[in-house]
């Protein structure tokens, strides 16, 4: 069974779930125990070696280190509407959030996503 997430990378902590920099689609695996033990190891490395304040390539350097076959990861321009997580990067820190869509647009963001918990990567 499919777990489909958003990886969302931020450049201000203040900005809304929304307004990302970068958003990654990650297909299956997107439950927290799969996510955040992937990424965080390769977050700790970017951010050792350029700093994750550079959202941009922070972003791409994910993709890269987390493409293993062709059907995993993508590059979003929005949110899909089967999305079950969104992990929010904003500075050092990942914020989960469980993600329920209304496909008729009506619920605004703080509906839409409901906090489970924060990780920081230090």
């Amino acid at each position: 069974m499919s777990t489909r997430c958003h990886i969302g990378f931020y450049d201000e902590e203040s900005k809304g779930l929304e307004d990302f920099e970068a958003l990654i689609y990650r297909h299956y695996d997107g439950y927290p125990d799969g996510v955040l033990p992937d990424i965080i190891p390769i977050l700790k490395d970017f951010d050792k070696n350029r700093g994750l304040g550079d959202t941009e390539y922070a972003s791409a350097w994910l993709v890269a280190k987390l493409k293993d076959d062709y059907t995993n990861i993508g590059i979003s321009k929005e949110f899909h509407g089967d999305i079950e997580y969104l992990y929010a990067i904003k500075g050092k820190t990942i914020s989960v959030y469980e993600v329920s869509f209304d496909f008729n647009g009506g619920l605004p963001e703080s509906k839409r996503f409901k906090f489970v918990k924060e990780e920081e990567i230090k």
